[in-house]
């Protein structure tokens, strides 16, 4: 494999190691749906990553994809923002709304895959020996990438006729951000507390 193909099978078995547990919990997660043998492939790459290692690098990713999205926002966002519309109260939705969306997709699209590249590199510096590289699985780590991209396309894609729904019918986003941010923060710590639960379990 080329060097970029190595680095993307330890991107590969991280990954691994963050699906088996949904898969295993007899859930899926939509725009992530593989074969019987890819699940197999995963199984495996997952095996040979430590539960720690596993936790540190979502614990990681997290950290640096916030930090990049802050970055594009500041850096980016903002800036284009101000120069658009100088005047805060003449924004007009449309605009503001393919601006945001932008952004978005680019910290998913980018961002994301960059982070994960971070996180792995940090964390997981000795896991490269432990697996084997196959045509297999660079197959379906260029799938997993271009599943990623497809999620940031479609999420983006959503968000603009979505804003502008909200805005044209002055929804009330009060209850309905507070609800989906419980949400988040439940489903979060349900993943947590089940990787904590693998790694504390007894090996076989």
């Amino acid at each position: 494999m080329t060097p970029s193909d190595d680095r993307g099978l330890v991107r590969l078995a991280l990954w691994a190691s963050l699906m088996m547990p949904i898969k295993e919990a007899g859930m899926s997660w939509p725009g992530f749906a593989y074969t019987d043998a890819e699940w197999k492939q995963m199984a495996t790459l997952a095996g040979a990553v430590e539960p720690g290692t596993a936790f540190r690098f979502q614990m990681v990713n997290a950290v640096v994809f916030i930090a990049l999205a802050g970055v594009l926002v500041v850096g980016g966002f903002l800036p284009l923002l101000g120069a658009l519309y100088p005047v805060p109260a003449d924004v007009k939705a449309l605009p503001f709304a393919l601006l945001l969306a932008a952004t978005a997709l680019l910290a998913l699209g980018i961002g994301l895959p960059l982070s994960m590249g971070v996180a792995a590199w940090l964390v997981a510096g000795g896991l490269r020996p432990r697996l084997v590289a196959t045509p297999q699985t660079a197959a379906l780590w260029s799938k997993v990438s271009w599943q990623i991209r497809r999620m940031a396309v479609l999420m983006c894609g959503a968000l603009v006729p979505g804003m502008l729904l909200w805005i044209t019918f002055d929804i009330d986003g009060g209850p309905i951000i507070t609800t989906l941010k419980w949400i988040g923060f439940a489903a979060v710590a349900a993943s947590t507390a089940h990787t904590l639960r693998r790694r504390d379990a007894p090996q076989p």
